[in-house]
């Protein structure tokens, strides 16, 4: 447990060691390289036995941030053309969300090429290699979505994309704010074209998620097949090996790597 506790700005947690790094921890918990926690029962949510823990593990977190955002926070009807910035499990998952809406285009922008690649599997129509030059990357946007989409998610949690995300929907268009940037983060827009244009912002946090409603309903797709969650495991690895998988993420290599306690690589 950590020597001391204290609240940063905004509420934020922070855990520190004397002599060591301060360590924010989201909603004040520090359980996820446990293998064990005490929780609430209401957090206690029970899932069909036949659904791999690995799956299960990620329905609870970028599964559930990332569909829930296209289902429940957008609405995204079928026939929409969706624009995603970042693939990550998060942005995976709004690709999947996406396609179990039944968008017509799902346009998938990232600047790994093996990210692209992983999001077609899952049903992208279109990927984007995104450059150093925003201007670009949205003129390809445009082009690829004849215009704009109808709906564009930032998962990346980044000012810069945020904006971009902005230039990629066409008039009456959304923009689904996915991504969580650091405190204090602050975006820019041209108020006149937001009104002129009658775009749309909306903040999802979590995917509006309930999570006795949510977790079982996902599994449930996943089951019958419409919810390829096991795409977005790159491995399954040990304790031992978290190091390397946090810089693999660092590196922005791969998607999820799932801890399993004692098991092979």
């Amino acid at each position: 447990m950590p020597d001391r506790w204290s609240s940063g700005t905004k509420g934020a947690a922070w855990s520190r060691r004397p002599g060591a790094a301060s360590i924010r921890l989201c909603a004040g918990a520090g359980s996820s390289f446990a293998e064990a926690a005490v929780v609430p029962a209401v957090a206690a949510v029970p899932v069909d036995e036949d659904v791999d823990p690995a799956v299960a593990a990620l329905i609870g977190c970028c599964v559930s941030t990332g569909v829930g955002a296209v289902l429940k926070t957008a609405s995204v009807p079928a026939g929409a053309t969706v624009v995603v910035y970042g693939l990550g499990g998060v942005g995976l998952s709004i690709v999947m969300g996406a396609v179990l809406a039944g968008a017509a285009a799902i346009v998938a922008v990232d600047r790994s090429q093996d990210k692209l690649e992983r999001a077609a599997r899952i049903g992208a129509t279109t990927g984007i290699l995104a450059g150093e030059d925003d201007r670009e990357t949205a003129a390809s946007v445009r082009e690829a979505t004849g215009g704009g989409g109808d709906f564009a998610f930032e998962a990346i949690g980044l000012r810069s994309t945020i904006e971009l995300a902005l230039r990629s929907v066409r008039a009456g268009g959304t923009v689904v704010l996915v991504g969580m940037t650091p405190l204090g983060v602050r975006a820019s827009f041209d108020t006149f074209h937001l009104v002129d244009r009658s775009l749309r912002i909306l903040g999802s946090n979590y995917g509006f998620t309930v999570g006795a409603l949510d977790f079982p309903r996902y599994a449930r797709l996943h089951l019958a097949g419409r919810l390829p969650i096991e795409q977005l495991i790159e491995r399954r690895i040990r304790l031992d090996e978290v190091e390397a998988a946090f810089e693999a993420l660092r590196r922005g290599e791969g998607a999820r790597r799932v801890v399993f306690y004692g098991a092979p690589s």
